[in-house]
């Protein structure tokens, strides 16, 4: 079945970056067990509709790092709750959707090969994986729009890597909408652990920039406005393996169309 029109520009998303020295992200926040976090979500075009949702792409951007482990290894994210400002929203109908099953132990290629026509959006990774010592694995991250789960969208987000070592993920996240605090889309996101926990992702970031045609119409994965505040938050709690939970931030400027 194919009902959408849920507000959201949540993705998620989780959720990233594109490599250790170029990460960019929101204000960072740290925990008793040593690890910190940051979230950055970027909406673009800068001008929008001030009444009108305008077809946008977004970018998220997470990091997570440890400030106490010798090895630099945070404890793993296992979940994260994004949530995205309400003049944010997501459409999918008309989209084809992709099973996870079928992007599952791929490599990037074949995922594309199995799921192209549902690809939303990519970007990079990087996790950390112990194998006699610590590997910073950097990763390819694809986006999938997913098989709706009780009705309600779904994103899988694939990642692959090969140096210094093979590795394959994938996340799958449920969009609801949470429609409080001024924030709307709420996207909750699943974090498999790597390599039974002695592993865990460091950075990701993913854009969201799907556009296609639908019954004639130009149709937008991710829309947005800008309100009289002229300002978009968003806000990612994240989940940590050891029990300790963390909450970030991330604000953007847009300006009103004319």
């Amino acid at each position: 079945m194919h009902r959408r029109s849920f507000p959201i520009v949540g993705i998620v998303a989780l959720v990233a970056a594109i490599a250790a020295a170029t990460a960019v992200a929101g204000p960072t926040v740290s925990g008793p067990d040593g690890n910190t976090q940051s979230i950055d979500s970027q909406i673009r075009p800068k001008k929008l509709s001030k009444t009108k949702l305008t077809p946008a792409s977004l970018q998220v951007t997470t990091v997570t790092t440890s400030t106490t482990n010798p090895n630099g290894v945070p404890s793993p994210a296992i979940h994260a709750t994004i949530d995205f400002d309400k003049n944010a929203a997501l459409f999918t109908k008309g989209l084809p959707t992709c099973n996870p099953a079928k992007v599952q132990n791929q490599s990037t290629e074949n995922a594309e090969r199995a799921c192209g026509r549902a690809k939303i959006g990519s970007g990079t990774a990087i996790a950390y994986l112990q194998a006699g010592q610590i590997y910073e694995v950097h990763q390819t991250v694809t986006a999938f729009n997913g098989v709706p789960k009780g009705g309600k969208p779904t994103i899988i987000l694939h990642t692959y890597g090969t140096t210094p070592l093979q590795t394959s993920l994938v996340l799958v996240g449920t969009v609801t909408n949470y429609s409080k605090e001024g924030y709307g889309p709420r996207l909750e996101l699943e974090i498999p652990l790597i390599a039974g926990g002695t592993g865990a992702l460091k950075e990701f970031e993913v854009k969201i920039d799907r556009k296609w045609t639908y019954k004639g119409v130009k149709r937008s994965f991710i829309s947005a406005k800008c309100p009289n505040s002229k300002k978009l938050k968003a806000r990612g709690k994240f989940d940590y393996r050891d029990g300790e939970s963390l909450t970030a931030f991330s604000t953007q400027t847009c300006k009103q169309a004319r």
